[in-house]
């Protein structure tokens, strides 16, 4: 995955976090390792603690995000 598509999809998992979450959770997604820039990121974690309520939302989020980018990619 390119930088800018890691920027943009670390984007559309926070704005779809935000949707669903209706804004309550301080709880966001960022690059893995925690401060890596796009470039150096290997996948996507959480900012802070979660419990089962948060993690759950979460999940989906992230198996929706991912399918549309997915679905998107250009082959080859």
């Amino acid at each position: 995955m390119s930088k800018s598509d890691k920027k943009r999809y670390l984007k559309a998992l926070n704005r779809r976090l935000k949707k669903e979450s209706a804004g309550t959770f301080d709880t966001v997604f960022v690059f893995d390792p925690p401060g890596a820039r796009p470039k150096d990121a290997t996948g996507v974690t959480v900012s802070g603690p979660v419990n089962e309520n948060i993690l759950a939302v979460m999940t989906d989020v992230q198996a929706r995000v991912f399918a549309k980018f997915e679905a998107s990619a250009k082959p080859g």
